[in-house]
């Protein structure tokens, strides 16, 4: 089995399995930065580029907020809640 669930609410991975959530973060994050560049801004007023601009941001938050509860040991559960809940802007600098 891939996954374990333990008594006190804890998840183990496999290897295998963390690999793979891994990869599937870095392919977002990827999208992320790729997908601006696809809709050119025209005459600094073309909206679509704008929407595309707001996926890739949102699309970015996710992954590092996966990328971080998959490898990041220190940063707290509720740190990564405020990212993907988007409770706080404050959260989300740097």
């Amino acid at each position: 089995m891939s996954l374990t669930n333990h008594k006190n609410g804890s998840v183990t991975l496999s290897d295998a399995r963390h690999l793979v959530c891994l990869e599937a973060a870095f392919e977002l994050e990827a999208l992320a930065f790729a997908l601006p560049g696809l809709v050119p801004a025209v005459n600094n007023s073309n909206v679509a580029h704008y929407a595309v601009r707001g996926f890739s941001g949102r699309l970015l938050q996710l992954a590092e907020a996966l990328m971080g509860g998959l490898s990041d040991t220190v940063l707290e559960t509720k740190e990564l809640e405020r990212k993907v809940h988007v409770t706080s802007f404050e959260s989300l600098e740097g």
